[in-house]
């Protein structure tokens, strides 16, 4: 995937998670986006759904877009999703796109 087409899957996404995205990635940042595994939406919602209550416990505030992004993800429910990450480790996001990379998912 080049940075154009996740543009263009970031954009139809609409959220602002997305358009925070577009801009980092039009801005040069960096991106990779693991194409060749994929992994059910749900499972992924379980993953970050418990990572966002620990986080939250634990009095950390995250630069994760949790509130949009798991609902998101949520609703993909059994969906095969690719995962990919916009920016660096320090500041990043992250991008779940549907397995033919045509569509973003979610962003947190």
């Amino acid at each position: 995937m080049d940075r154009e087409e996740l543009i263009a899957a970031l954009e139809r996404h609409g959220t602002e998670g997305a358009g925070r995205s577009v801009l980092a990635l039009r801005a040069g940042t960096s991106f990779q986006v693991w194409a060749g595994s994929t992994a059910p939406a749900s499972r992924l919602f379980a993953i970050w759904a418990w990572r966002a209550e620990c986080l939250a416990e634990d009095g950390i505030v995250s630069h994760w877009d949790f509130d949009q992004g798991l609902p998101d993800l949520r609703r993909a429910g059994d969906t095969a999703v690719a995962l990919g990450q916009v920016g660096t480790a320090g500041d990043s996001q992250l991008v779940f796109l549907t397995a033919d990379l045509s569509s973003c998912v979610a962003v947190l």
